[in-house]
């Protein structure tokens, strides 16, 4: 089977490395219209469906089990040309060209899992806020984050017509903190209660780079959930909110 990537460079940058962000392998669905995966992170506070929409011509629809993406991110990048075809064979991924040619190892089909929950109940999910997060904001709070030290929390809410993050936490005493405002407007119910999410989050979203973030947070679950656009890219965050 020849999988025929139309950019090297997006499928490494927007749909590799976040996902990698979140774990290290996973179980890629390909399709003839593209290729998607469903994970979660070591702590099952995160979960991530990441779709990359493509014209792969496959004749039938396939699994395969990554064992390592950060080597395979390493290894793509290698390659000089922007359009390649991998070849999918049982057990590894083969590339052949004049300049480099390398030989990557499957895992067999049952040792990595797929959380849970499904597809359709992820697009099934209600919210009552949303907003749109320039990627700045996400880029401001980690910078900021170097004046709270050994802070991993932070507190979502709403004043007025904006949004603000603020890094603290509201279980300890006598802690430094820093409040960012994050969004100028917001579409729904306020968040006069500020919903806490953990600071990991906030890397793992700056792991895909674009220009804003659309967020929808359902206060009543305390789930929020981050989409992000890029191009063909779409990585959706599903994330649990912390206790205070």
């Amino acid at each position: 089977m020849i999988l025929q990537v139309p950019s090297r460079d997006e499928f490494v940058r927007a749909f590799l490395i976040p996902v990698s962000k979140i774990n290290n392998s996973c179980v890629l669905n390909l399709s003839d219209k593209g290729m998607s995966t469903l994970l979660a992170s070591a702590d099952n506070t995160v979960i991530l469906y990441s779709q990359y929409k493509a014209q792969f011509n496959l004749d039938t629809d396939t699994k395969i089990n990554l064992p390592d993406i950060g080597r395979l991110t390493k290894i793509l990048a290698c390659i000089p040309a922007d359009t390649i075809e991998l070849s999918i064979n049982e057990n590894h991924i083969e590339y052949k060209s004049k300049d480099i040619r390398f030989k990557y190892h499957l895992l067999d089909e049952g040792i990595l899992s797929t959380p849970s929950i499904s597809v359709e109940k992820i697009k099934g999910l209600t919210y009552n806020t949303t907003f749109e997060m320039p990627y700045t904001s996400i880029i401001n709070l980690i910078k900021s984050s170097s004046f709270t030290l050994d802070l991993n929390k932070v507190y979502i809410f709403t004043k007025e017509s904006s949004v603000y993050a603020e890094i603290n936490d509201k279980t300890s005493h006598n802690v430094d903190s820093i409040c960012l405002k994050i969004c100028d407007s917001y579409d729904g119910s306020p968040i006069d209660d500020p919903l806490p999410v953990s600071f990991d989050t906030i890397r793992m979203l700056a792991g895909s780079s674009a220009p804003r973030v659309s967020t929808f947070i359902n206060s009543e679950l305390n789930v929020m959930t981050f989409e992000i656009n890029n191009n063909n890219i779409k990585n959706t965050y599903i994330v649990s909110g912390l206790v205070k």
